[in-house]
């Protein structure tokens, strides 16, 4: 089926620096360590989604998913697309929860893809990761949802939305909070599954916190 729209990231698709990577990035602590949580993979996999739509690859409205299974290259980008081609039953919000896919596989693919490198941890536990686009990710940190620049781009806007929602922009109170108007407006062509995306990741952050709450554990 056609797309409606062109690709927002034009023909020479490379997502090893897409939405999904970039929000990855956000969860390595000052020590190199993933921050394994469940709402972070969230995140990272509605960043997949959303490097999909920007790609030209994926279409969705209230109704419907269409998607060109065209490879991207990018393995865990792939894996989904495939993945929402021979599961074409299932709605978007199924594919937000798809835990078969999350932040681990973005972390393995961008040791693969050489944007980040893996080593051990002390006594062999907790592998460390060096992101070689730390300069990216401090920018990706500390833009202002606020004071939206002009010059951002659509997956910038994807970005910050993503990590406002699951509490990424403010790691030491961890608080997800809704991302402004301008800087879902900025997402277009993808706005509306941005928008959605951010909803998604800030009930789910009640339902974790909920969840934590009735077992007696802070971490979710």
């Amino acid at each position: 089926m056609p797309l409606r729209r062109p690709p927002a990231y034009g023909a020479d698709v490379d997502l090893s620096g897409g939405v999904a990577v970039r929000v990855s990035a956000l969860c390595l602590d000052r020590d190199g360590r993933l921050t394994d949580r469940l709402l972070f993979s969230d995140a990272v996999r509605a960043g997949l989604l959303l490097d999909l739509a920007l790609a030209g690859r994926l279409q969705s409205t209230a109704e419907s998913i269409e998607v060109d299974e065209a490879p991207t290259g990018f393995g865990p980008a792939d894996r989904l697309l495939a993945a929402m081609a021979v599961e074409s039953g299932r709605s978007l919000d199924e594919w937000r929860v798809e835990r078969r896919i999350g932040l681990r596989d973005v972390a393995a693919a961008n040791v693969a893809s050489g944007s980040w490198v893996r080593r051990t941890g002390p006594f062999g536990l907790r592998p460390r990761y060096t992101d070689r686009n730390r300069d990216r990710a401090a920018r990706d940190a500390a833009r202002s949802t606020a004071d939206w620049p002009r010059d951002a781009t659509p997956a910038d806007a994807c970005v910050t939305a993503l990590a406002a929602a699951s509490g990424l922009l403010d790691r030491d109170a961890g608080l997800p909070e809704g991302p402004a108007p301008a800087v879902l407006a900025a997402a277009a062509p993808v706005e509306w599954l941005c928008a959605v995306a951010a909803e998604h990741l800030q009930r789910a952050h009640r339902r974790y916190l909920d969840q934590a709450s009735a077992l007696g554990t802070g971490f979710f």
